[in-house]
């Protein structure tokens, strides 16, 4: 009892001399109690000291730590993705008339360095007012092309072929997300580059038939009936794409300019290429591929829509869309088509930031399937996802249903905030105890593949360099700094065969095997049949041009004859005519002669 009490005395004594007073203050990491305060957040430019910097002690938001030594944009991504896991997170800096000197590129040129303007007494936040650090993949200026953004950014992806990922474009309302992703048809975005290089690549391999379809998250094949409705549906959406050929034609012929995709040889496989486009308004899924007979006509003042919402359901940790269109293509202008055709049923609206505002997160989905000779079929899923902008009220003044919009807007991104925020401390800790929310938005539902780390994430952030947006643009900075710390777990990778699992997985699916080989041979037999009928066609054709060139040929023989024989016939005529004639002079002759004897004769019995 004697030493709790010492104990207690000796504690007492502690306390009293570190307690705290103006002249000597607490130390920051002790709370009021004494007590440790938990490390929420760490300072990772800790060790880091530039040349002419004073150090502070803020807890400001820093991404990684950077050596300052130049490399060249084009390198930048290399050099950053040696973890094939990590998210790649890139930068691009909105083109201004003058861009404000808050906003700095580093040496490195994947670094942002920014420094609150000095009209920004007026934040509340401390943070804000120091210069800060964001390390990125890559930092795209005002001068860096759409074909340079698409090569460092989504080339090296899709060139992979095996690995699906995820595109999010992420900024505040009106910094560039929409041109950034799908661009103009002089300056074509990262969607229509990439749709131009998947076709590119399969050229020589792509099927002419819907044949496998992803139907709940796994490929089917599909039956005769459900070949033609496919067929079907998608003439009946390419053919209400009439009008925008133009703009395809130009898109295609900038893109081949500037890259020169290649096409990739592959023996004995089959690719299917589905696409599909959705947006979410008010948390609700639309279809915006739906066939006309089901779209309704929206228009640009953006009423409220009358479409039906679609539910999104999970089947063996897959997720997809009930009742979502998914049509077939054949080629890379049926996809932009589509694309564009899609693009008019998205809900837009006037802000006080942005003339033309998305009101909605769109993704455009391609699907493609690999069907190999062995009985392998692989589905790679590539999704582009245009984020709408993050908007202040302050900023942007909406009332009304715009005001309903900005909720919806922002409740939706910080739910995908908190997922990476949730992913990146599961990283740090090393731990699974903390649950990812991805069923708390309609977005991150089904964007959950790429923030549960099934799917690489490529994330390029679009920032104004104004200092009107300078609140703005920290709070996607410190978004960005938390996906640009994340690193996912690994992947599975495909399982190499071996014979006797072949034989195996040939028997579980021997069913669908025996399916697609009849459906083969029916098509087989149907190419024959026509083939058949073509190459009867063809002899049909020579058979009677051979009878008529032959029947031509014996006309001219018989006419040549009967003029030969018209001839003999003349002469002989001619020689009938003049012995006739020949003959009748004669007799005329002998006439005569017996005409003049009698009238001698006459005569001289007249004498007598």
């Amino acid at each position: 009892m004697s030493n709790s009490l010492s104990d207690h005395s000796s504690l007492g004594s502690m306390c009293e001399e570190v307690r705290p007073s103006f002249l000597r203050a607490r130390d920051p990491s002790v709370d009021r109690c004494f007590r440790p305060r938990p490390d929420r957040q760490v300072r990772l430019f800790d060790e880091i000291k530039e040349e002419g910097q004073t150090e502070y002690s803020s807890d400001a938001d820093v991404s990684s730590s950077y050596e300052d030594v130049s490399v060249p944009l084009s390198e930048a991504s290399s050099d950053l993705s040696t973890d094939s896991n990590a998210a790649l997170v890139y930068l691009r800096l909105k083109p201004v008339t003058q861009i404000s000197t808050s906003y700095t590129i580093s040496t490195a040129g994947n670094v942002l360095i920014t420094e609150p303007p000095n009209d920004a007494s007026t934040t509340s936040n401390n943070k804000s007012k120091m210069e800060q650090h964001y390390s990125f993949s890559a930092v795209f200026d005002s001068a860096v092309k759409q074909d340079e953004v698409y090569r460092i950014c989504i080339a090296p992806r899709i060139e992979n072929q095996t690995d699906s990922f995820t595109v999010l474009t992420y900024g505040t309302s009106g910094s560039g997300k929409t041109f950034t992703l799908l661009g103009t048809p002089s300056k074509p975005g990262i969607v229509p580059r990439a749709v131009e290089n998947i076709f590119r690549m399969n050229a020589s391999n792509i099927y002419p038939q819907p044949a496998l379809k992803l139907e709940k998250g796994c490929a089917c094949i599909l039956d005769d009936e459900a070949l033609a409705r496919e067929e079907n549906m998608r003439q009946t959406l390419l053919e209400s794409c009439v009008g925008l050929n133009a703009d395809h034609e130009l898109l295609e012929k900038t893109i081949k300019s500037e890259h020169d995709f290649q096409t990739i040889v592959q023996d004995e496989v089959s690719v299917f290429i589905w696409i599909s486009f959705v947006e979410i308004y008010n948390e609700l899924v639309f279809d915006l591929l739906a066939p006309p007979s089901q779209q309704p006509k929206t228009s640009q003042q953006m009423a409220p829509p009358q479409r039906k919402g679609l539910k999104i359901v999970t089947n063996d940790g897959k997720v997809f869309i009930q009742g979502l269109t998914s049509v077939y293509v054949k080629s890379c202008s049926e996809s932009l088509k589509l694309l564009h055709w899609g693009l008019q049923h998205v809900s837009y609206a006037s802000t006080s930031i942005n003339a033309n505002s998305s009101r909605s997160h769109c993704i455009f989905f391609i699907d493609i399937i690999k069907y190999y000779s062995t009985g392998v079929v692989v589905d790679t899923s590539y999704k582009f996802c245009d984020l709408a902008g993050s908007e202040r009220l302050s900023k942007t003044r909406n009332v009304g249903s715009r005001l309903n919009e900005a909720k919806g807007i922002n409740t939706s991104l910080m739910t995908l905030g908190r997922c990476l925020d949730a992913a990146n401390n599961n990283k740090k800790l090393k731990t699974k105890g903390q649950v990812i929310p991805v069923r708390e938005s309609k977005l991150t539902m089904l964007l959950q593949s790429a923030l549960l780390g099934k799917e690489k994430l490529t994330m390029i952030v679009n920032v104004t360099p104004m200092d009107t947006f300078y609140e703005e643009n920290m709070n996607v900075l410190r978004f960005s700094a938390i996906a640009k710390n994340i690193t996912f777990k690994q992947p599975p990778k495909p399982v190499n065969k071996s014979r006797y699992s072949f034989v195996v997985e040939k028997a579980k699916s021997a069913a669908e095997e025996n399916i697609f080989l009849r459906s083969e041979v029916e098509r087989l037999q149907s190419e024959m049949q026509y083939r058949l009928l073509e190459q009867e066609r063809i002899l049909r054709k020579e058979l009677v041009e051979s009878f008529e060139k032959k029947l031509e040929e014996k006309q001219k023989d018989h006419e040549q004859s009967l003029k030969h024989e018209l001839q003999m016939q003349q002469r002989l005529h001619d020689l009938k005519i003049a012995s006739l004639k020949r003959q009748y002079e004669n007799q005329i002759e002998d006439l005569r002669d017996q005409l003049e004897e009698e009238e001698t004769e006459k005569k001289r019995r007249t004498l007598e």
